[in-house]
C-alpha cells in the first residue's frame, strides 16, 4: 500500500500564506483529494500486475472514481473547487514554469489521445498500460515539487491526465472489439 499523498513544501507554504489562508482541514481535504488519485493510479497498476479482468471492467470500475475527483464543487469551506484550483491558485505561479516542470513522458501521453475509439483489446491495454505508468511517475514528481511552479503545474497535470482517462472511458463504452 502506498503512503499517504504529502504535499511538497512549496504548495504547503503558499495555501498557508497570507494570500490563501487555508487551515488544516483544508490541507486534509486536499491530501485526500490527491489519495484518491493515487488510488485510481494504483488500481491500473494493480490491474497491470495481474491482468485478472477485462480492461472494460476495469474502467468500469474506475470512471465514477475519476468523476468524483474531477467533479468536485468544493462543498464546504474546508475545499476548493477544482475550478478554483485550476484559476485562482495558479495567480503566483508561472505558465512557462508549470509547463516546464511537467514530466516529457507525460507530456507526450497527454497531448497524444488515444487515436481512435475502434481499438482492439490489446491496444486498449497498452494506452491503459502507459496511462498508469505516465501517471505514477507524475505522482512521484507532484510530491517531490520545490517550488510553487512544479507543485501547481504537476497537480494542473493530474487532472488533466485524469480527464484523458475519463474521454478513453467514455470511448471505450463504444467500442464493441473490448471484451465485456
Amino acid at each position: 500500500m502506498r503512503p499517504p499523498i504529502t504535499l511538497p513544501p512549496a504548495l504547503e507554504e503558499y495555501l498557508r500564506s497570507p494570500a490563501m489562508e487555508r487551515t488544516e482541514a483544508f490541507l486534509v481535504s486536499l491530501r485526500s483529494r490527491l489519495s484518491y488519485i493515487a488510488e485510481v493510479a494504483d488500481a491500473v497498476t494493480q490491474w497491470a500486475d495481474d491482468r485478472g479482468s477485462p480492461v472494460f471492467l476495469l474502467l468500469d470500475e474506475i470512471e465514477v472514481d475519476v468523476l468524483a475527483i474531477l467533479g468536485n464543487q468544493g462543498s464546504s469551506n474546508q475545499e476548493d473547487s477544482t475550478y478554483i484550483m485550476h484559476t485562482s491558485w495558479i495567480a503566483d505561479a508561472s505558465t512557462a514554469g508549470m509547463y516546464e516542470s511537467l514530466p516529457k513522458r507525460v507530456v507526450a501521453l497527454m497531448t497524444h489521445g488515444f487515436g481512435k475509439i475502434l481499438l482492439a483489446e490489446s491496444d486498449a491495454e497498452k494506452w491503459l498500460l502507459r496511462w498508469g505508468s505516465a501517471m505514477q511517475e507524475l505522482l512521484v514528481a507532484f510530491t517531490g515539487a520545490t517550488n510553487l511552479d512544479h507543485a501547481m503545474g504537476r497537480m494542473i497535470g493530474l487532472d488533466i491526465m485524469l480527464t484523458n482517462l475519463l474521454s478513453f472511458i467514455a470511448a471505450m463504452r463504444l467500442n464493441p472489439m473490448l471484451d465485456r
